[in-house]
């Protein structure tokens, strides 16, 4: 099934049923495609929500900790969802969560949207975190790809490119992938301006 901004708030909101009936308060973080629909930036739809982190109180403090493991009543949560929405298993999931043994963009936190479905709190990346990790998965599956599109959707700056390509670079030492990288960055560049021609 695929999942526009209507169906993300109605499955949220029944997350955050379930995870009240059992008492389990919940502060998420979300990336990708289910972000950029819950901002209105793109008309396509998605078909898993992406969490990358989770905020805990870590000695009197709330911290980002990585997104897993998940408590128990959050995946019985989800899963009680995916049964009652015929969704797939894995529609709310936590691979990119694996971001973490390399480090997250920088000012990741800085734009985060809030919003609360009950005791279910969902925290979605804007476009600080949302550029540079489009950019590394639109370089890594080429202009065909939907990140790359979703890129485009974003329309960054100039200074915003910079910066993500400054951050995509710190992934992948290769030098392969550097070529690889500074080639896909000029075509953004010229794609961005088929796009948007004034900018």
């Amino acid at each position: 099934m695929n999942i526009d901004d209507t169906l993300l708030t109605e499955l949220l909101s029944a997350l955050g049923a379930h995870l009240e009936r059992n008492n389990c308060p919940i502060t998420i973080i979300v990336v990708g495609g289910a972000s950029l629909t819950a901002y209105g930036l793109i008309d396509r739809t998605t078909k898993d929500v992406n969490v990358i982190a989770r905020v805990e109180i870590v000695d009197g403090e709330k911290r980002l900790v990585r997104a897993t493991p998940f408590p128990s009543a959050f995946v019985e949560a989800v899963s009680r969802v995916s049964r009652d929405y015929n969704l797939q298993s894995d529609w709310l999931n936590a691979v990119i969560d694996k971001q973490w043994e390399f480090g997250l963009p920088p000012d990741f936190e800085e734009d985060i949207s809030w919003n609360s479905f009950g005791v279910l709190n969902v925290g979605f990346v804007g476009r600080s975190g949302l550029i540079p990790l489009k950019l590394f998965a639109a370089i890594d599956q080429g202009p065909t790809s939907k990140h790359w599109q979703d890129l485009l959707a974003l329309e960054p700056t100039q200074v915003e490119i910079n910066k993500a390509a400054d951050w995509v670079r710190s992934q992948d030492i290769g030098t392969e992938f550097k070529t690889f990288d500074g080639q896909a960055i000029e075509q953004l560049r010229t794609d961005l301006a088929k796009h948007k021609p004034n900018r």
